[in-house]
């Protein structure tokens, strides 16, 4: 952590092409110019770890964007100086000055406060082989860039948790464009709601693995989505205060596959929907949680549901 630049400086003095992967993060003191140093000398990079770097500007991406051909992964998390003019470097948009990272599988820009949806179309330009993005906490971003986002067919794994402004509308675009998720995280997106529900089962019914905790949706909703996504495999219904024993019911229904299910927080459901959840024949992990049971009635549910199946 208290790695500076002129301690970088002593390490990497000739190229080291064997390297292929560094992680700094949290190293505070980092600026561009280590950046500059390891885009020179170790050209082989395919990892980078730089969260919490938070001296690293645009011209540190610049740097990495000229040096770093073979990056693979890149994480940016709280950078918060880069905007998107440095997303443009990585996806190639200033070519006199640096190729970019068009290889780039892996991208990681959670809580890079200054990013805009004209991040979102340097993306979706340049880096066609993304099939990992982390874009939570994005505050930037809003319906219309999803909508960029929509036609990166490679894109496997998306993440929009706590992105603010993200509604039904984005959701839409989403589902509407070529996408191929396995992944989406959407939590506390509190503009999502039943609606987005429905086009997720229209537009992404491949998904494995769905995040909802703390969305506005309800059994309805849950309704709309489970009859066409009979292959996801883990659902985070966390927080969502509006599900009742009826969503559960349609969740153990039409949910066979499940093997993984949050419940934490969800005030509204009884022992009648968690004994219809746990009847899941594929079903490993329960998060229940909830906040207004006491602990004996906690255990009850332990020994009268779950230990029950797991002696049988």
């Amino acid at each position: 952590y208290n790695l500076t630049d002129n301690g970088l400086g002593h390490a990497f003095v000739a190229e080291i092409s064997s390297l292929r992967s560094l992680n700094l993060s949290l190293c505070k003191q980092i600026t561009d110019s280590s950046l500059g140093r390891i885009a020179q000398y170790l050209k082989g990079l395919e990892v980078l770890e730089l969260g919490g770097c938070s001296n690293i500007t645009n011209t540190g991406l610049l740097l990495i964007a000229w040096g770093l051909q073979r990056l693979k992964s890149l994480n940016l998390r709280s950078c918060r100086h880069l905007s998107d003019v440095g997303i443009g470097h990585l996806a190639g948009m200033t070519r006199s000055a640096a190729e970019g990272c068009l290889g780039l599988e892996q991208l990681t820009l959670q809580d890079c406060q200054k990013l805009s949806d004209l991040s979102l179309k340097h993306l979706a330009r340049g880096l066609g082989r993304l099939r990992q993005l982390n874009l939570s906490f994005c505050g930037g971003i809003s319906d219309a860039g999803l909508l960029h986002l929509s036609h990166m067919s490679s894109l496997r794994s998306l993440n929009l948790r706590s992105c603010d402004n993200i509604s039904d509308t984005g959701i839409m675009h989403l589902a509407m464009g070529s996408l191929r998720l396995s992944g989406l995280d959407v939590s506390f997106c509190d503009k999502v709601g039943d609606q987005s529900l429905a086009y997720i089962a229209q537009g992404l019914d491949g998904l494995r693995s769905l995040s909802l905790c703390s969305c506005h949706i309800s059994d309805e909703g849950i309704n709309r989505m489970v009859r066409q996504m009979h292959g996801l495999r883990t659902l985070n219904i966390g927080q969502c205060v509006r599900i009742t024993d009826k969503g559960l019911e349609l969740i153990a229904e039409h949910l066979s596959q499940l093997t993984g299910i949050d419940l934490y927080g969800c005030t509204r459901i009884t022992k009648r929907g968690l004994e219809r959840i746990t009847q899941l024949p594929c079903l490993k992990v329960l998060n229940l949680g909830l906040w207004e049971m006491t602990e004996s009635e906690k255990l009850g549910i332990v020994t009268e549901i779950l230990l029950p199946r797991y002696i049988d």
